[in-house]
């Protein structure tokens, strides 16, 4: 009899682990991003960011624009690299992962929605002098990126391309 009833407990236990885990993850982020949006947060975790990685939503701008013309340019690569570094994201570091995969294969469009809906979140908890900056950073490193490349000869005309300057656009539409 005992037998019938081991296999289910363990599939409780497991289950009750699982949220357990959840929710210490929902915490962590919360902590980490200010955001007390439980839902939002519960979808990060869903998809796998947590306060580790969080990082790589920084990042996600950068790939955006970068990805905007189908592929990605060395000097976008570079511009990358280097705000990667600028942010403390080296090998080793748990956005890293995330960076090298979007550096290979460009995110997938439903990330716009999801950094929309994080930045927003996150703007609920700044102060106007913080959400401006906050702004500005973002949109200044994405604005660096597509800047990297164009025009003639990489030097003259415009630099970036209209198909950047929409990604930067709904970018920008995330802190209207």
């Amino acid at each position: 009899m005992d037998s019938m009833f081991v296999p289910k407990n363990q599939e409780l236990w497991d289950r009750l682990w699982e949220q357990i885990q959840e929710e210490e993850q929902v915490a962590e982020l919360k902590r980490a991003t200010g955001i007390q949006d439980e839902a939002l947060l519960k979808h990060f975790v869903d998809i796998g960011v947590n306060a580790e990685n969080l990082t790589a939503m920084a990042l996600y701008p950068l790939m955006a624009v970068a990805w905007s013309d189908g592929f990605m340019q060395l000097e976008e690569k570079a511009a990358i690299l280097q705000a990667a570094l600028d942010l403390h994201v080296e090998k080793g570091h748990a956005s890293y992962d995330v960076l090298e995969n979007w550096l290979d294969h460009a995110p997938s469009e439903k990330c716009m929605e999801l950094w929309q809906a994080y930045v927003r979140a996150i703007r609920e908890s700044l102060s106007p002098e913080q959400d401006k900056a906050f702004r500005d950073e973002t949109i200044g490193r994405a604005r660096k990126v597509a800047d990297a490349t164009g025009g003639i000869l990489g030097r003259f005309g415009d630099r970036i391309s209209d198909k950047e300057e929409k990604v930067l656009q709904e970018l920008d539409s995330a802190f209207q």
